[in-house]
């Protein structure tokens, strides 16, 4: 069995992972799997979490659905999710994008989808600290993960890049993104309401 290419797109929620997988399907002819409308269109969705504003998925289920595409695939296929890089079996990926955006600017982002004052902060701190990387490094071989900073980019711009890339074959040399060296992350931080 021949298994097309399998491109992860995964990163922090209101990075732009489905707008630019949207487009770089078009562009590579591929199969767009995005994982939180596929999840509740096909009823992996066991429970919604009240307290988190966020579903829960039989990850189960869902990860032999998606395995079972891939292998029923003629395409290349593009699975998109905050979770990606923990459902795709790494044999099956052939390269693994997490896309990362400045902190100051994600804020105003998940604010504009009216998250909570709660999951606006749990997702920056995500950020800030690179959990999706460090996760992702932990399930992949650091050889097909590939930080892409989108912060100032159009969704088509990012595209393109991620289309060269994979074209190409030219991997980014360019050290971890680091966003708690920066003092734009210190001022946000410091701006964050008291909790307690």
């Amino acid at each position: 069995m021949t298994i097309p290419p399998v491109y992860v797109v995964t990163g922090t929620p209101g990075t732009g992972k489905t707008t630019v997988s949207t487009i770089l399907s078009e562009r590579l002819g591929a199969r767009h799997i995005e994982l939180s409308k596929f999840s509740i269109e096909k009823g992996y969705v066991t429970e919604d979490d009240v307290k988190r504003d966020t579903k829960v998925v039989d990850m189960d289920a869902l990860g032999s659905a998606v395995r079972d595409i891939i292998e029923k695939s003629a395409l290349p296929v593009i699975v998109d999710g905050h979770y990606a890089h923990d459902l795709v079996d790494e044999p099956l990926i052939s390269c693994l994008f997490v896309f990362r955006r400045q902190p100051w600017d994600l804020k105003g982002v998940l604010e504009t989808r009216h998250y909570s004052n709660e999951k606006v902060w749990e997702n920056l701190e995500a950020e800030i600290m690179g959990v999706i990387t460090g996760e992702a490094l932990e399930l992949i071989p650091s050889s097909k993960v590939i930080e892409v900073d989108i912060s100032g980019q159009s969704s088509d711009e990012t595209a393109e890049q991620i289309y060269d890339l994979i074209e190409g074959g030219v991997a980014l040399d360019k050290p971890i993104i680091d966003w708690v060296t920066y003092p734009e992350t210190l001022r946000l931080l410091l701006s964050r309401p008291c909790t307690l």
